[in-house]
């Protein structure tokens, strides 16, 4: 049964935001990844006699050998990879500040505020950096969000609700630390294995998704926007797509949603409907255009 809610016990406990099956996911992926690990060192210890003894491990002793070795590199690659992105996403972005952008910049330290998060991200945007509306990141000593240019243009104001919803849900990715230096360490090997891990990379979407809800009062215009675009999703017909929406709980739905990496936006908005975060009526302004 969906985990309902209210916005007063959410905001007296952020924590209530997870989803209720983060925890309970992340810790069985956590003890996968150890075993793997574990089975790798111990195999590559026994060494190439052992392994020429069992010729089920043996075919594979290159990448026991390759995957030992990963192990023992791990935390110093975790790190190399993160501070080298930081400096990438670095040069190929625009910084947004008071003077640049400062709508975005004003409402990010709005929303740090109310969460306490201080001193708040960095916040960039680029037109090459990331092939996604936003991202939060962590470097050794940085977080920082970059937003893609799907939703910029030269007045924000129409579109300020869509970024109020990607920078909450941003902010919650690094509030709940799924870009940590441990969660990246700890989830190292099973996140190469995209089948394998795509339960735990949804409900991280859902508990994500529950941070821009409950940080951007119109939350679901920022999902409906990832399906419409930044130039028709004036012309949307929100109370015809939302009625759609309530009907994407079919066999073939639940199938996808289990099979797929990210959840489709019609489940993402159903999941923060059962939540109790957004309402599937219509914002009033649609109603009156």
């Amino acid at each position: 049964m969906p985990e309902r809610m209210n916005r007063n016990q959410m905001a007296d406990d952020l924590s209530a935001l997870r989803h209720p099956l983060e925890r309970m996911l992340f810790r069985f992926y956590v003890l996968l990844n150890i075993m793997i690990l574990s089975a790798a060192l111990y195999l590559a210890w026994q060494g190439t006699e052992w392994l020429s003894g069992h010729p089920l491990w043996n075919q594979y002793h290159l990448q026991i050998r390759a995957l030992a070795m990963a192990i023992v590199l791990a935390p110093p690659a975790v790190t190399f990879r993160r501070n080298t992105r930081h400096a990438r996403m670095l040069g190929n972005s625009i910084v947004v500040s008071p003077n640049q952008a400062a709508a975005l910049y004003q409402m990010l330290l709005h929303q740090c505020e109310r969460i306490g998060m201080n001193p708040p991200p960095d916040l960039m945007f680029s037109d090459c950096a990331i092939h996604e509306p936003s991202h939060a990141y962590q470097s050794w000593n940085r977080s920082y969000i970059v937003l893609g240019t799907t939703f910029m243009q030269p007045s924000l104001n129409s579109l300020l609700p869509v970024f109020a919803f990607l920078l909450g849900r941003e902010l919650g990715r690094l509030r709940l630390g799924h870009e940590s230096w441990l969660s990246d360490l700890l989830l190292s090997y099973t996140k190469s294995a995209p089948l394998l891990i795509n339960p735990l990379m949804r409900v991280f979407t859902y508990s994500e998704d529950r941070w821009g809800a409950f940080l951007a009062p119109a939350g679901v215009t920022g999902i409906i926007a990832m399906a419409a675009g930044r130039r028709m999703l004036p012309d949307v017909n929100v109370d015809d797509y939302l009625r759609k929406v309530r009907k994407d709980r079919g066999l073939w739905a639940f199938i996808n949603d289990w099979t797929s990496e990210k959840p489709t936006l019609a489940r993402r908005i159903l999941a923060l409907a059962d939540a109790s975060l957004i309402s599937l009526q219509a914002p009033q302004r649609s109603s009156r255009s």
